[in-house]
């Protein structure tokens, strides 16, 4: 967003992973802030380029972007000459993510921060055992804030807050701004609100001059979004229907049922009960389970499981598989084998051909769906992102780093398809109810859990789960997870009524799912119990 709306005014644009980010090398946790994350290089970089001028360098990034560029600051400031004149932290303030302070470090810079009164990381202060003492909503009223905006200097008693002013002071002739902007979005929507691009074109037309000024509100990221939004759904329906297609060639036709699978018709008021009361203890152990490896799991990376979110969510997906499978267990053996559930005719237990070939017919859409990615990305320039979620491109190291994560997401999808087709595919809300209530079911547990998070937070300005960095950002989490279930349930419906077989959605949801969570999650070498951000 913020790239698009500025290349578009003329100015020299360098977007960067920063290490363990994206493409960018992995590094230990001891050497991950070398070099400001690898900001401060991306500044000597553009410094380099003839058509840059070096006296008009800004640096801007959202969250732990923008702390990086505090880092990098601290390095400008020991050259002879420093290179960058201005500084736009995006949901950031003036401290990093080791904990530094860089308040003193702006000098005669120019500095803008976009503080939402709804951040669910920054703005707000704490006394010594964490505890919060003023709100996001009230950081325009509080010392640090002042400070800032009087040039780290020491407010007088009369000294007044007001959002979006330009505080100015004159260094030897050259004016300097100090600003501070208020929308009242969530941290991750400051990536994807038209205000705040709006904020950030204002900003460096205000602290470097834009070579072609337009104005704020002349802006047209959304259609770039927009484009976007179609290629992951293009991508999603490709998966859904090349998987199909599959089944009639003449060597996956084994897979295809004869005729369309038909819902199972429940007689009596035990298999409503069985059906009913599998949805609810499905979704309270979720939410549960979710919340408890927020806790329990988050930030306890090691050398060998060295991304925070595959092993927090992998964790979460294996115990909701295992819960999963008790509840299957269990419905067969009391309800199930005496009311006309038969394991080998309702597609639980398949022959040793039929499992191998849907190994290999998940292996085939999983690669093929993939490559159509690399090839839209290397030719095209393609770019299958929405917000928090994308679909991208990957370096060879992201495939073994997914390999270690595959079994958690497996023994969920897996199970999950075995449970919705297999033990719940009936007539209780017509076909397409059923499915659309299953759907809807697999998702509730992070609906409730993200309506439930953000609805306080608007309502009391804090949060309601707790102040951790992973109870912060497990709503975020949840938000695009919410339509990942929804999609992955539906999938396993449509194929599983084409073919009478759950595993092969489960083995392509899984695959698919883990790849995508691992070539978009930071990661660092031996982290030990270090805690990062991963979105």
């Amino acid at each position: 967003m913020y790239n698009v709306e500025l290349s578009r005014r003329g100015y020299v644009v360098l977007t960067l992973d920063m290490h363990g980010h994206g493409n960018s090398e992995a590094v230990s946790s001891d050497r991950l802030y070398e070099g400001a994350v690898g900001v401060d290089a991306a500044v000597q970089l553009a410094a380099t380029l003839p058509y840059v001028d070096v006296e008009k360098i800004g640096v801007t990034g959202h969250s732990s972007g923008g702390t990086a560029a505090n880092m990098a600051v601290a390095i400008d400031n020991e050259r002879e000459i420093p290179l960058i004149a201005c500084v736009l932290e995006q949901a950031g303030d003036w401290q990093d993510d080791t904990g530094g302070d860089h308040s003193g470090d702006y000098g005669s810079r120019s500095v803008g921060i976009i503080a939402s009164e709804f951040d669910d990381f920054y703005f707000g202060t704490y006394d010594d055992e964490g505890n919060m003492l003023t709100t996001p909503k009230q950081f325009m009223e509080t010392d640090g804030a002042k400070k800032f905006l009087n040039f780290n200097e020491e407010p007088d008693n009369g000294f007044e807050t007001e959002a979006g002013k330009y505080y100015t002071k004159d260094y030897d002739g050259k004016k300097s701004v100090r600003v501070i902007y208020r929308p009242t979005c969530i941290h991750p929507a400051v990536t994807i609100s038209s205000e705040c691009a709006g904020y950030a074109i204002d900003f460096f037309e205000k602290t470097l001059g834009a070579p072609r000024p337009l104005a704020a509100s002349n802006q047209v990221w959304q259609w770039k979004t927009a484009f976007n939004t179609l290629g992951l759904i293009g991508f999603f329906m490709f998966v859904i229907f090349f998987t199909l297609a599959m089944l009639d060639t003449e060597y996956f036709k084994v897979l295809k049922a004869d005729g369309e699978v038909q819902p199972l018709t429940l007689t009596n008021g035990r298999g409503k009960a069985w059906f009913w009361g599998g949805i609810i203890a499905s979704v309270v152990f979720s939410g549960a389970c979710f919340l408890f490896c927020i806790e329990k799991v988050y930030s306890d990376t090691t050398e060998f499981f060295s991304q925070t979110g595959p092993l927090t969510i992998g964790a979460w997906s294996a115990g909701c598989g295992l819960f999963a499978i008790l509840l299957m267990v269990l419905s067969y053996q009391i309800y199930g084998k005496k009311n006309g559930v038969y394991l080998r005719e309702n597609g639980v237990i398949i022959s040793k051909k039929e499992a191998w070939k849907t190994l290999l017919l998940g292996l085939l859409v999983v690669i093929v769906s993939i490559l159509i990615v690399f090839c839209g990305t290397y030719f095209f320039k393609a770019d299958f992102r929405l917000w928090i979620f994308a679909i991208k491109a990957f370096d060879a190291d992201k495939v073994v780093i997914a390999l270690k994560y595959l079994p958690m997401f497996l023994l969920f999808y897996m199970a999950h398809s075995v449970s919705m087709n297999c033990f719940n595919y009936n007539t209780i809300g017509g076909k397409k109810g059923n499915t659309i209530l299953l759907c809807f079911a697999n998702s509730l547990a992070p609906i409730v859990l993200t309506a439930a998070q953000y609805i306080y937070f608007y309502v009391t300005s804090r949060q309601l789960f707790g102040l951790s960095e992973g109870e912060r950002i497990a709503p975020i989490w949840l938000i695009s997870i919410i339509f990942i279930l929804f999609g992955a349930a539906l999938m396993s419906r449509i194929v599983y009524k084409k073919t009478r077989n759950p595993y092969i959605a489960g083995l392509i949801n899984a695959m698919l799912i883990t790849i995508i969570s691992c070539s978009n999650t930071f990661t660092t070498l031996s982290a030990g119990s270090m805690i990062c951000t991963t979105f």
